[in-house]
């Protein structure tokens, strides 16, 4: 074989390994990588939904506008919530199915613990607000469950 045939050889084989390698990993990226919508797309969902909607994606005690103190305290109850349901989620994970009722009142306690914590945060007129969006809140709550059964 002469030194020309060989160059062009090891060039198309070079080039063969590139291409292999830019296909496996473009297959690789594209199924990794989920498709998402813009923000300027998810901008447009957002002001097409209905005010009910859109105030379910903010958490119900941001609805009532707290000032930043409110806020900074607020955020301290629920980083200590977040903390309380870890430790029960991982004393019940092992044996749910058994403990299930008990779980659920545990459960009840720190939200309801929870809530009261986050009232006396709260202004009277932010308050009767929190209040108010809570019961519409747990009344969607049990239509779900309703609707679920």
């Amino acid at each position: 074989m002469e030194h020309g045939s060989r160059t062009r050889l090891a060039t198309a084989a070079i080039l063969a390994v590139v291409f292999g390698a830019g296909v496996i990993l473009g297959l690789a990226v594209d199924s990794a990588v989920a498709a998402r919508p813009s923000d300027a797309v998810a901008t447009d969902q957002r002001r097409q939904e209905p005010d009910s909607q859109r105030s379910e994606r903010r958490p119900i005690y941001a609805q009532v506008n707290p000032t930043e103190a409110q806020q900074v305290r607020i955020d301290s109850i629920i980083g200590e919530r977040r903390e309380r349901m870890r430790e029960l989620n991982d004393e019940f994970r092992p044996r749910f199915d058994e403990l299930e009722g008990a779980y659920g009142l545990r459960r009840g306690a720190i939200v309801q613990d929870t809530r009261e914590s986050i009232l006396g945060v709260l202004t009277a007129d932010q308050a009767a607000e929190y209040r108010r969006l809570l019961d519409e809140w747990d009344r969607r709550q049990a239509e779900r469950r309703d609707r679920d059964k």
